[in-house]
């Protein structure tokens, strides 16, 4: 039987491993303590693709500045809890965002020192086969980006830590009507849906601070009217009167498919 489990795991799947029976549980996040490799422009895309497990990748986290004193802190505790832990294992939950790179390099590092210190250790990585991370560093090509980053010229609202929301250039479809941005490039709704929740709630937040009703909309394509290859939400007002036709219409009967 294992006297040190260490879980690897991606916060953003709401999916955390339980406690191992009867251990001591240390906890270890990663998410804001260390850079994730895909955010990094340069890194390339096939090794953004990798895993923590990859060479690659497990050397990029492993020399990112900070990694070693977590390794050797988490070393230490782990340590100290075998020595006063009156035999119960040792639990230590490892996340970053994914799951994917930086946790499951330093959760395999740690179990390492371990078992050269004598531990018989349990590694287990419980995300790191989920989709590979989208990339959400600035794209030089990108309008939003451009606004976010490089202070091109825009009339912004109002600014979030995650967000910001802008009017668009054009005026847009109706007196008030704004835009609202992640800060990292992603391309579209479907990209990435926590990036697309928070996106809406600040949305949300918005249109009540602001008050009166509201249309929120968003696209994926060009085909389905997305102009910029950035994901963004409409905040739009509403007016009774106001002429705005949302852009889908309802079948006519003729229309209607077949059963």
């Amino acid at each position: 039987m294992p006297d040190v489990y260490i879980d690897s795991f991606g916060a953003r799947w709401q999916d955390a491993p339980p406690p191992r029976y009867r251990t001591a549980v240390l906890h270890i996040n990663l998410t804001d303590a260390l850079l994730n490799p895909p955010d990094d422009p340069a890194l390339a895309d096939a090794v953004a693709r990798q895993t923590g497990q990859d060479t690659d990748v497990r050397d990029y986290v492993l020399h990112t500045p900070g990694a070693a004193s977590i390794i050797d802190d988490a070393v230490h505790e782990i340590t100290a809890l075998r020595t006063t832990g009156d035999g119960r294992p040792v639990q230590l939950l490892v996340n970053c965002w994914y799951g994917r790179h930086r946790a499951p390099a330093i959760a395999d590092a740690i179990g390492h020192r371990m078992r050269e210190s004598g531990a018989h250790v349990q590694v287990t990585h419980h995300h790191i086969n989920r989709p590979p991370v989208p990339r959400k560093h600035p794209r030089t090509n990108c309008p939003f980006c451009r606004i976010i980053h490089d202070g091109a010229p825009a009339m912004i609202v109002h600014e979030w830590t995650d967000a910001l929301a802008i009017m668009p250039r054009s005026g847009g479809c109706t007196k008030g009507h704004l835009l609202v941005l992640p800060r990292g490039h992603v391309p579209n709704f479907t990209t990435d849906p926590v990036v697309s929740a928070t996106v809406q709630l600040r949305a949300a937040e918005l249109a009540q601070q602001l008050g009166g009703q509201w249309n929120y909309l968003t696209s994926c394509g060009p085909d389905a009217t997305q102009s910029v290859p950035h994901l963004h939400g409409h905040l739009i007002p509403r007016t009774a009167g106001d002429g705005l036709a949302l852009p889908w219409t309802h079948p006519t009967r003729e229309q209607e498919p077949t059963r």
